[in-house]
C-alpha cells in the first residue's frame, strides 16, 4: 500500500527554486530601477523571466544582481547552474555562488550546498560535510534543509537512525507547506514510525500532499479512503485520488484504478478501462497488474 519510508526523493527536489515575488506585467518600474543598477530590483526581474521559463534572461539579471552581491541572485544563478538552464551545467559555478550566498546566512544556499556534498557536485562526495551543512539550514528555519536532515536521520547517515528526530524535521518542514515533507510526516503517521499511528493525522498530511500533486501522496490517501481507514469506506474520493496519481505515471495507482474499474467501486464498472491501466502499469514491472492481465486473457473473472 505504501512506499518504503527511506527511500530518497529525486535530486530536485532537494534543492529549491528562486522564491519569486508578483508584480503587475503592466507596469515596469522593476524594469527602470534594474537597468538603473538596483540589484534588488534585479533580482526580481531574473525572478519575473525565470517565472516565464526564460531562462537566459534570468540568468542575465541575476549576474547582474549577484555582481552587487545580492545573496538571493547568487543563490538563484547558482540554482541555474545546477540544473543547466539558460547558462552551461557547471556545478563549480554553483558551487561558488552558494557558498557565497551561504556566507551571509541565506539559509536555502546552505541546504544547497549539503545538495552538493550529499551528491559529490564539485566537490568529493561527503555525508559528514552534507549533514553539517543541511543541519545549519535546518537550525536556520529552512524548510528544504529540515526535509534534508530528517531523510539523513530516518536513514542513519551520519550517525544512528533517529526515527524520532526524523519525524519532528518533517513535522517543521510540512507545516512551512514543504510537499515532500507533508507526504513524509504522513505517510510516518500511517505507519507508525517515529510518531504514534494515527489514520486521521496521516490522512491529514497526506491530503496536504496531494493537493500539490505529490503521486505517492495522492496513493496512499486513495488507499487510505478506499479502506475506509478513519472512517467508511470512500471509494469515489479514492477513484479520484487513484486517478490522479495515475496520471502522473504511479505504477502501483495505475494497479488499484484498475481494480476499482474492474470491480465497479467509487467508478462504474469498465473492464476495457481496468484493462488498460493494468497494462500501463504492468509496463512499469507491477507484478500484480500483469498477473491480473494474465487472467483477463484467460477469460477468469474475480
Amino acid at each position: 500500500m505504501s512506499s518504503p519510508l527511506s527511500s530518497h526523493p529525486d535530486l530536485d527536489l532537494q534543492t529549491e527554486p528562486p522564491k519569486h515575488l508578483d508584480f503587475d506585467e503592466t507596469q515596469h518600474p522593476l524594469e527602470v530601477l534594474a537597468h538603473e543598477g538596483d540589484a534588488t530590483a534585479q533580482e526580481w526581474l531574473g525572478a519575473h523571466y525565470h517565472d516565464r521559463k526564460d531562462y537566459v534572461h534570468a540568468a542575465r539579471w541575476y549576474r547582474r544582481a549577484a555582481d552587487q552581491g545580492s545573496a538571493g541572485a547568487k543563490y538563484n544563478l547558482g540554482w541555474l547552474y545546477v540544473h543547466g538552464h539558460g547558462v552551461g551545467q557547471d556545478d563549480t559555478q554553483a558551487l561558488t555562488l552558494w557558498q557565497e550566498a551561504a556566507q551571509t546566512g541565506l539559509a536555502r544556499a546552505m541546504n544547497g550546498l549539503g545538495f552538493m556534498y550529499e551528491h559529490g557536485r564539485g566537490v568529493p562526495r561527503s555525508d559528514e560535510q552534507a549533514l553539517a551543512w543541511y543541519r545549519r539550514a535546518a537550525e536556520a528555519g529552512d524548510a528544504g534543509g529540515q526535509c534534508n536532515l530528517g531523510f539523513f536521520l530516518l536513514d542513519g547517515r551520519g550517525g544512528a537512525v533517529d526515527l524520532a528526530g526524523a519525524a519532528a524535521l518533517f513535522s517543521m518542514a510540512a507545516h512551512q507547506g514543504h510537499r515532500e515533507a507533508c507526504y513524509r510526516y504522513g505517510h510516518m503517521f500511517l505507519t507508525g514510525q517515529g510518531v504514534a499511528a494515527d489514520d486521521a493525522q496521516a490522512a491529514a498530511w497526506l491530503r496536504k500532499a496531494a493537493e500539490m500533486d505529490h503521486p505517492a501522496a495522492q496513493r496512499e490517501l486513495a488507499t487510505l479512503l478506499a479502506l475506509g481507514r478513519g472512517g467508511a469506506p470512500d471509494h469515489a474520493q479514492a477513484a479520484g485520488w487513484y486517478q490522479r496519481a495515475a496520471e502522473q505515471g504511479d505504477a502501483q495507482a495505475q494497479f488499484s484504478l484498475g481494480v476499482l474499474y474492474y470491480r465497479g467501486l467509487g467508478k462504474l464498472q469498465d473492464i476495457d478501462k481496468a484493462r488498460q491501466w493494468w497494462q500501463r502499469a504492468a509496463a512499469q514491472g507491477e507484478e500484480r497488474a500483469r498477473n491480473n492481465l494474465a487472467l483477463l486473457a484467460k477469460g477468469v473473472r474475480r
